[in-house]
């Protein structure tokens, strides 16, 4: 796929399948998000990588009103931006933009969760104190045929 059809096609999916993501194409997801732009070329993000269910029923817990999609998701990935970022917000939005653009490129869908609940204890279990974080869950999607 194509750069601007990725970009003009992808769409927030919170539908999917049971099918797992592959290592590699995580991977690849992953190493999108680090190539985003970021304020002084800090890279100051983590990126967290969540399949345990456990863990993504504490982290729903924390979160009911917004993301009960992420129970059935199999990857979670929490955008987490520390300290040394001069603009963490703007950051974790360029590294979460481009790791959804890349997912929905090999063929997963993605939705962005925006209203992680910080400094909640269940979010804590994943992120020390000195991150600010932001989420975006990864799956297979089930709504759209032959991406």
């Amino acid at each position: 796929m194509d750069t601007l059809t990725a970009l003009r096609t992808r769409r927030a999916v919170r539908k999917y399948t049971d099918d797992p993501v592959k290592p590699e194409d995580l991977e690849t997801i992953l190493d999108c998000g680090r190539y985003a732009p970021c304020g002084i070329n800090r890279q100051g993000w983590r990126f967290i990588v969540v399949t345990d269910p456990a863990v993504r029923e504490k982290i729903y817990e924390a979160n009911k009103r917004y993301c009960k999609f992420i129970l059935q998701a199999p990857v979670l990935v929490v955008v987490a931006v520390g300290p040394d970022s001069v603009t963490p917000f703007e950051d974790s939005a360029a590294a979460t933009c481009n790791m959804l653009n890349a997912a929905h490129a090999l063929g997963y869908g993605g939705c962005w969760i925006g209203a992680l609940a910080t400094y909640n204890s269940a979010v804590q279990i994943l992120v020390p104190d000195w991150i600010k974080a932001r989420a975006l869950a990864l799956y297979q999607t089930a709504l759209y045929g032959g991406l």
